[in-house]
């Protein structure tokens, strides 16, 4: 079962924990979906990808 951790409109970030540790997925309205293990990536690293990510997708597409 997966957690929602953070939804910030246009991409949905989860958790779950499958064998003790944490896997993080982020999933972007567009359909793509990225996985993120909880060994070296911390909630708050993802959340900060991310938001930097989803600027970049701003800028390029020029909806701002």
């Amino acid at each position: 079962m997966r957690l929602l951790e953070e939804d910030f409109g246009v991409v949905r970030i989860f958790s779950d924990r499958p064998w003790g540790y944490k896997r993080y997925y982020v999933v972007w309205n567009d359909g793509r979906t990225q996985m993120f293990s909880g060994l070296w990536h911390t909630r708050k690293k993802i959340i900060a990808r991310v938001e930097r990510e989803a600027e970049i997708e701003e800028w390029v597409n020029g909806s701002s």
